[in-house]
């Protein structure tokens, strides 16, 4: 046991990456980091579906591979996945596509911005971030696999929580992938 702990201290990619598993029938899974009713969100990497499976068969589900930040954000887009994103203090709500933040608060009507998103390239986790020629700046990470963020009932758990700066004001919240 102390051996494993020292190999993922030494490691940390090993339980930071996203992970990509198979089922018993060969079908392989991108995992997303969202659970709601006792399921988990998969990626069908076969049809670039998402999946809703249960616990019992996520454990036994095998790993066989895990993505870079990068990798991950490229797959995701590539088959019209992307965050969606809320808050309180003040409610507001966002959907980040590839290039694109639509961002709603209270004060303002459906704001669109043209965004560039660079991943961080000295960590395994998935870390964001994103900026727009009108100042906007933002950040959306993954925490570890035992924290989660959740802040609405109608929305599932994920492990991704998200800062955005918009005119001097931080709108702080979580971010869960879905079908765009």
């Amino acid at each position: 046991m102390k051996f494993l702990i020292l190999l993922l201290l030494i490691f940390p990619k090993l339980i930071l990456a996203q992970e990509v598993f198979i089922d018993s029938s060969n079908k392989e899974y991108l995992y997303l980091g969202s659970t709601q009713n006792n399921k988990q969100s998969f990626m069908d990497l076969n049809i670039g579906t998402i999946d809703w499976i249960n616990k019992a068969k996520v454990e036994r589900m095998q790993q066989i591979g895990m993505l870079s930040p990068a990798q991950f954000w490229n797959k995701v887009t590539n088959n019209s996945i992307g965050f969606y994103a809320s808050g309180y203090e003040p409610f507001w709500k966002a959907k980040i596509t590839k290039n694109r933040l639509q961002f709603f608060h209270l004060k303002e009507d459906n704001i669109a911005i043209k965004i560039d998103i660079k991943n961080s390239n000295l960590t395994y986790d998935f870390v964001a971030f994103f900026y727009s020629q009108n100042g906007v700046i933002g950040l959306i990470r993954n925490l570890d696999k035992r924290s989660k963020c959740a802040l609405n009932i109608d929305e599932p758990d994920s492990i991704y929580e998200i800062f955005i700066n918009y005119k001097g004001e931080i709108f702080e919240g979580c971010a869960y992938l879905d079908k765009l």
